[in-house]
């Protein structure tokens, strides 16, 4: 069944491979419309709206004339143009100054896009690679310098989303860069909205670039795309390792068939996702999503795995665990415990093969069909060497050490998927960017100098420490 499941997988990146993107030859000229932009958006913020208005007539005139041609480039980039040239019109039509500026920044951002060609065309393609992102954060970085705020922050958010189209570059090369940059887009955010913070913003942006440029020419082979599964399946794996040894030791087949049943059921999630995306979607216009689907995940199962690393330490005690088997015969597991087992292995999967998905496509037009099958088929085949490691080393292991490295390991990932998938969610703007600089950064923990996100793992790291420390005082005392 797994077996199947990595074929077809291979097969759908193969079938998005295949339909790569002609390149782009036609003019995109918009020198004159994006000179007038910038030039009204001026006026507007030195509140001359009269000569603003005048100015941008030059926008209105080039849309009315090229509307066709950019919609034959991407339907979704020409309706926003379409929104933002009428939005203007009306701000100024109102004497909105505050509106004008705004939908004028939108504008300016959007016809830049169009101008490098970072936007996704029709055919679902994004010509937006590592090389125009880093040109992007430079620009970015001139509107901070330039302190024209309102502009910066449209920008940032713009950088948001089109991380999404280069973070499977990124991570194909370093795992510590792609930490070091998705905190820095919600620091940047955080800084860019706070005016006694904004005059750091530009340290931020300025580590992004020096981190990103020296990826940006990066050639690719197989081993990249080997290490996408390895590293994203890992977490995922010791998940489902450290459950399926509990069973097994429990002597709980139908335990061990639901956990079975809620990794496959992941893996199927995962490719079904995968295969839409590569047919009829892109990585870029998925990406949102994959976003809160990580977010959401990683909460969820974090704060199930927190339940499920105190039960395994609770067990540890052996006369314990044999009256706990004793009194549950032959089922050894409750119908209840074993849907949580097979959910949380489920969430696991799910949340590691979307970011899984989402970095194989970036990566399949930089390389050859051969090379990606090879990657592919050698990171899920040393997974699965690991997997089966992990199961016969742990079933071997005593009880009481099994038990102890079990709950640690549960919950150092309950630790850090609760930190992570926080942090997705202020990612995707579901839980506000603030940030507190005297908070620490610590990647290879998912802690983030936030306390939307550091509170949380905060309060998990007191349990532990008290239920530790309840059971040896009361061990001591019986």
């Amino acid at each position: 069944m797994i077996i199947g499941l990595i074929f077809f997988i291979i097969s759908g990146f193969l079938i998005g491979t295949s339909r790569t993107a002609k390149a782009d030859t036609e003019t995109r000229d918009v020198t004159v419309p994006l000179k007038s932009a910038k030039e009204a958006l001026q006026y507007v913020q030195s509140n001359q709206l009269k000569k603003a208005e005048e100015r941008f007539e030059k926008d209105k005139e080039w849309w009315f004339a090229n509307k066709q041609k950019v919609k034959n480039s991407s339907l979704d980039l020409a309706q926003q143009i379409d929104k933002q040239i009428a939005d203007v019109s009306l701000a100024f039509v109102n004497d909105d100054q505050k509106q004008a500026k705004d939908n004028l920044t939108a504008l300016t951002t959007s016809l830049e896009n169009y101008k490098i060609g970072a936007f996704t065309d029709n055919q679902g393609q994004t010509k937006m690679n590592l090389s125009i992102y880093i040109t992007k954060l430079k620009a970015a970085k001139t509107l901070m310098q330039n302190k024209n705020w309102t502009a910066a922050q449209a920008a940032v958010q713009d950088l948001q989303q089109q991380w999404l189209a280069v973070e499977g570059d990124v991570v194909s090369q370093s795992q510590k860069v792609y930490t070091d940059s998705e905190r820095n887009l919600v620091v940047l955010d955080a800084y860019i909205k706070d005016p006694a913070k904004q005059d750091r913003a530009a340290d931020q942006i300025n580590q992004m670039i020096a981190e990103l440029e020296p990826l940006a020419d990066a050639h690719y082979s197989w081993m990249d795309a080997a290490l996408i599964p390895l590293r994203e399946g890992l977490e995922a794996l010791l998940v489902v390792g450290a459950l399926l040894t509990f069973a097994k030791k429990a002597g709980a087949n139908k335990s061990r068939n639901w956990i079975i049943g809620g990794t496959v059921a992941g893996l199927l999630t995962s490719v079904i996702v995968g295969s839409i995306v590569v047919i009829w979607l892109s990585a870029a216009a998925f990406g949102q999503n994959n976003t809160l689907i990580n977010g959401w995940a990683g909460v969820i199962a974090s704060a199930m795995m927190l339940y499920v690393s105190y039960w395994l330490h609770s067990n540890s005690d052996i006369a314990k665990w044999n009256q706990y088997i004793a009194n549950k015969s032959k089922q050894a597991i409750t119908n209840g415990r074993m849907v949580s087992f097979a959910f949380i292995a489920y969430l696991a999967i799910v949340r590691e093969g979307m970011e899984t998905v989402i970095f194989l496509i970036g990566m399949a037009g930089r390389m050859s069909a051969g090379q990606m099958t090879v990657g592919i088929v050698a990171g899920f085949g040393v997974l699965a060497l690991i997997a089966f490691l992990m199961i016969k080393v742990g079933v071997r292991l005593p009880l009481k050490p099994f038990f102890i490295i079990s709950s640690a390991i549960v919950f150092y990932l309950c630790f850090k998927f609760m930190g992570s998938g926080i942090h997705s969610l202020q990612l995707a703007g579901v839980i506000p960017s603030t940030v507190n600089d005297h908070l620490p950064s610590i990647n290879a923990f998912s802690i983030f100098p936030s306390w939307y996100s550091t509170l949380p793992q905060a309060i998990f790291l007191v349990a532990a420490i008290f239920v530790v420390f309840y059971k040896q005082f009361r061990g001591k005392h019986i």
